[in-house]
């Protein structure tokens, strides 16, 4: 473009400075131009500004790229495209109340995987978990994790290697177990994985009853390793084990499985609606909202009015710390997700958690104040249950989830102080072996960080990396007969649980940080 072609205002005449001959208006202009390089700056920005109205004002969206060449001793530059912006997202609509609904999507999306998988009481029991029922644990009280989404309260998703490459690698050997046993139909059998082994048969069955929690366990291993139904090495997994558990819930009740089934079937419930919350939450896969939210209204109703939970459907007014520190973590995850919560569900379990620390030692019982947790009838003299603090670290998890300040909270401090004197360790003669305690003390102190985090971690990679099957089709897998609860949900509960501690260090971010 030549100077001829710029638009230049109207110049006033000046007076010629004395002395100086008398200049042309060309040559004055062209004198300006060289003095004042501003003021070509600000005609060019003025020009584009015209073209980028004139583009508004004709209806035309998209704004091309122009050059505009200034001459007289400035360069060239170039303008930047304005992108436009995105139209918002449609708000996500409430599916309707049909089964057909759950199981198209799941159905006609293509599986993106290399290789498909192959079909295949008392009134106070002594237990405080993970599988509890009459004067016994029946059903998994493992706090799994509340929904965390990539950068949000409840932590980061995926790709986290805290642990190293040995912790990270046991994790993928973990999943790969897991899913080399899912059933074609979608679940986890506590007692017949066996059937889906290619090799030698694996060891270690459960018991039958508890295949839902345990279906539930294993989904919330693939998607705290960033596994959803959209995306991650295992989505094919995390799809049918999710829609196997909507296939089962009963849709007059909500409950995952059947109301009454077995003394403590509220922790299947617990477990399989943790992870179709979290399925919903972490896929945006609105299908999965309507049996989230009633699987945690079944939860609601099944609480105690101004207290917490047990085992009863309608309540009976018992309560007990480990099954109340799951539905904890279910309605913190569904609060988190943007489903309907009863606030003072959390706030009553907060307190009765508050009524079973002792404010002396800052140890939290099973049902009674301070108390240690309980064994099964036999199984003490094998695992001691003084060798353990499980219902102390489901009270401090619960805390953190609840709002308490790990620097400020006396019972967060005392609480850490117990488990520190607790870490894990694998030693079948003491009877120290516990897999339960192991991951909610993995939780809670990675919570605590610090000094109480970076003891107890040393420990914990030390007794749960080293201790990994690593031969035949076991290989990835955890053996349950070491663990005081390990009989009850068998392989798959040991191989899930385990996987899970190991997944502390992505799975939940430090949740008081990160509000």
């Amino acid at each position: 473009m030549s100077e001829a072609q710029i638009p230049v205002p109207q110049l006033q005449a000046t007076r010629a400075h004395p002395g100086l001959e008398e200049q042309s208006f060309e040559d004055a202009l062209r004198e300006q131009m060289r003095k004042a390089p501003w003021l070509m700056v600000s005609i060019g920005v003025h020009v584009l500004i015209g073209l980028i109205m004139s583009q508004f004002m004709t209806g035309t969206v998209k704004i091309k790229k122009e050059t505009l060449s200034i001459q007289a001793k400035m360069a060239d530059e170039e303008i930047d495209p304005i992108e436009p912006e995105k139209p918002p997202e449609p708000e996500e609509q409430k599916p309707e109340e049909t089964e057909t609904e759950v199981d198209d999507p799941i159905v006609q999306e293509d599986v993106v995987e290399t290789e498909e998988v192959a079909d295949t009481t008392n009134d106070q029991p002594l237990s405080d978990a993970p599988f509890e029922g009459k004067g016994k644990n029946d059903v998994l009280g493992v706090g799994g994790g509340a929904g965390g989404r990539s950068g949000g309260k409840y932590g980061r998703r995926g790709g986290g290697k805290g642990g190293g490459k040995a912790s990270q690698k046991a994790v993928d050997a973990g999943l790969e177990w897991l899913k080399r046993h899912q059933n074609e139909k979608g679940y986890w059998s506590a007692d017949g994985f066996s059937q889906m082994c290619t090799t030698n048969k694996c060891d270690g069955e459960g018991e039958q009853m508890h295949s839902v929690g345990v279906t539930g366990l294993a989904l919330l291993a693939f998607l705290g390793a960033g596994n959803t139904v959209n995306n991650g090495k295992y989505k094919n997994v995390v799809k049918k084990g999710l829609k196997y558990l909507v296939d089962i819930q009963d849709q007059e009740t909500g409950c995952f499985g059947e109301v009454n089934s077995h003394q403590a079937f509220l922790y299947d419930h617990a477990l399989a609606t943790l992870a179709v919350t979290e399925g919903y939450g972490l896929s945006k896969w609105p299908i999965l909202k309507d049996p989230a939210q009633k699987g945690v209204r079944f939860i609601q109703q099944a609480r105690n009015p101004y207290k917490a939970w047990r085992y009863a459907y309608p309540p009976d007014g018992q309560n007990d710390v480990s099954v109340t520190g799951w539905m904890v973590m279910v309605l913190k995850s569904a609060e988190d997700f943007g489903l309907q919560v009863d606030h003072a569900a959390v706030d009553g379990a907060k307190m009765f958690i508050d009524e079973m620390t002792d404010e002396n030692s800052w140890r939290t019982g099973y049902i009674q104040k301070g108390g240690y947790s309980a064994r099964e009838p036999g199984m003490a003299e094998r695992w001691p249950e003084q060798k353990t603090e499980a219902m102390t670290a489901v009270g401090m998890l619960c805390r953190v989830f609840t709002g308490e300040d790990t620097e400020k909270s006396p019972a967060l401090r005392g609480g850490a102080d117990l488990l520190r004197k607790q870490l894990p360790t694998w030693d079948e003669k003491e009877g120290t072996i516990d897999y339960y305690y192991w991951y909610y003390g993995s939780y809670a102190m990675f919570q605590m960080a610090g000094q109480d985090w970076d003891k107890w971690q040393v420990k914990m990679l030390d007794a749960v990396v080293k201790t990994q099957r690593q031969d035949g089709c076991e290989t990835g897998s955890w053996d349950p007969q070491f663990d005081p609860w390990g009989h009850r949900g068998g392989r798959v509960y040991s191989t899930a649980i385990m996987t899970l501690c190991l997944e502390v260090y992505y799975r939940y971010d430090k949740v008081l940080g990160s509000r």
